[in-house]
């Protein structure tokens, strides 16, 4: 597939064919889920390559032909570009609408963030993924404390929030890797010893070249 062809977004008809083929696939994510699954991919601190990715996104599908194959990891790169899109232009990503949808899609953005120990790791990184996990049911606020001190007993004003935010959470985040992975990668490069010239006198102190000198260990 052309590298143009993978740029362009699924049209509807598209969606629906993905749809219809991850609903019928052993192990395979539904859309939503695998919807907020790349979007963690996409948003992650390193850098998480499909060939780790694409079986948890899509089990263990036996596919029918090559073409298949390719067909469908086809449609799975170019939601994966257009939701690299979506991000960096600050679109909205999560569901609007059901429940259900919200939280499966929650549900695929935490398996995705999981798959980074950086992230994982990193204080601010699991504070990001608290209110997905509340909208994915994995935390129960029923008994826990508010902002206030006080016992929740009904946490529809906490869901209601956490439901309302969840876009901007998204776009946090990937905002907070984003600004890691350059300053990271400022760091690395700084750290680089410079480059010695193979004619300039050797860093040893011996008076001979570079290429006379140190650099014939070094080959």
């Amino acid at each position: 597939m052309q590298a143009r062809e993978l740029q362009r977004p699924l049209r509807q008809t598209e969606i629906d064919e993905l749809s219809e083929f991850l609903a019928t696939a052993p192990g395979a994510m539904s859309f939503s889920e695998a919807h907020g699954f790349l979007t963690a991919i996409a948003s992650a601190p390193t850098t998480i390559g499909p060939s780790v990715w694409q079986s948890v996104l899509l089990g263990e599908s036996g596919f029918s032909s090559m073409e298949q194959a390719k067909h469908v990891f086809g449609f799975v790169m170019r939601l994966y570009n257009q939701i690299v899109t979506d991000l960096n232009e600050g679109n909205p990503l999560a569901p609007s609408d059901a429940d259900e949808a919200i939280g499966s899609w929650c549900r695929g953005y935490l398996t995705g963030a999981r798959m980074d120990e950086v992230w994982t790791a990193d204080e601010t990184g699991v504070v990001y993924l608290f209110p997905l996990a509340v909208l994915a049911g994995e935390i129960d606020l029923v008994g826990e404390q508010d902002a206030s001190g006080k016992v929740i007993a009904d946490p529809a004003p906490q869901l209601r929030r956490c439901r309302e935010g969840l876009d901007d959470t998204v776009h946090e985040a990937h905002a907070y890797w984003t600004a890691w992975r350059r300053k990271t990668m400022a760091a690395t490069v700084a750290s680089r010893p410079p480059k010695i010239g193979r004619n300039e006198p050797c860093p040893c102190g011996s008076g001979r070249k570079y290429k006379k000198c140190c650099a014939l260990t070094e080959q």
